[in-house]
């Protein structure tokens, strides 16, 4: 039997971000989307070229060819976040990356699958003007994922319908998906796989229900832990990325991840 290969391309989502495993390293949807893979089929190889912080042009730039030259059956690509969150951002020109690196991917005649992104979660301590600015930013980014992956036939999981902001399943950050929200991203992709539609999660789907609103001690919580060093690595020109690395740049099996 020909073993099934399955890469995935991206940033902290697909690194796994807010799923911490029991020895501390992040296990997040992509890998958990192996596991269950491996449960359908006798031979899946799974790499995870991933790396947090990275911006799309970043992902096409240090990703696509390494994924390309794993040959896989399979890869997933989800980015756009980094890009978002940033102050200025030239819309035309990021939306260009990701039409290339989906496109670039579903030229080597792989299955693509590409997603659009959940608006953080309700109570995210940002302020009002720049959490609407990011809501529509994401509108838009949306809008476009859809599009770009149509063009390339590729599958688009539909993250943006499946994980609405009210719903909880969010890490403490309340930007990444904790371990209920990348589960049941793995299990929706297993589920479009097979050609069924994103349905929107119920709360009583997950464990972690979003506690609304936050209260003062909240937001400066928040902005010590979160918000404080992002600031002083944007003001010092540090790149979150620097120095790091793909958690799985090469085939292994996907049988240590337990969904």
């Amino acid at each position: 039997m020909n073993t099934y290969r399955y890469v995935a391309v991206g940033d902290s989502f697909s690194e796994g971000v807010g799923d911490p495993g029991p020895d501390g390293t992040f296990v997040g949807w992509a890998d958990r989307f192996a596991a269950l893979l491996a449960v359908r089929q006798a031979d899946v190889a799974y790499a995870n070229l991933a790396v947090r912080g990275m911006t799309t042009r970043q992902v096409l730039d240090t990703q696509l060819a390494p994924a390309i030259a794993l040959r896989p059956d399979l890869v997933s690509a989800v980015a756009g976040m980094n890009d978002l969150i940033r102050p200025k951002l030239d819309f035309r020109t990021v939306v260009a990356h990701l039409d290339a690196l989906v496109g670039g991917l579903a030229a080597t005649g792989a299955k693509v699958i590409t997603a659009t992104l959940p608006t953080p979660a309700q109570g995210t301590p940002l302020p009002g003007p720049l959490r609407r600015q990011l809501v529509k930013r994401l509108g838009l980014w949306n809008a476009f994922t859809r599009k770009v992956a149509a063009a390339h036939g590729a599958l688009c999981l539909d993250l943006a319908v499946m994980m609405p902001p009210g719903v909880g399943g969010w890490s403490d950050d309340r930007l990444h998906p904790g371990p209920d929200g990348h589960r049941a991203a793995a299990e929706a992709c297993v589920e479009l796989l097979d050609g069924h539609p994103p349905r929107r999660l119920a709360v009583t789907e997950i464990v972690a229900v979003d506690p609304g609103e936050p209260t003062l001690a909240d937001q400066w919580r928040w902005a010590r832990q979160f918000l404080v060093p992002y600031v002083k690595r944007r003001f010092r020109g540090q790149h979150r990325v620097t120095g790091l690395m793909a958690k799985l740049p090469g085939y292994g099996t996907p049988d240590r991840v337990h969904p």
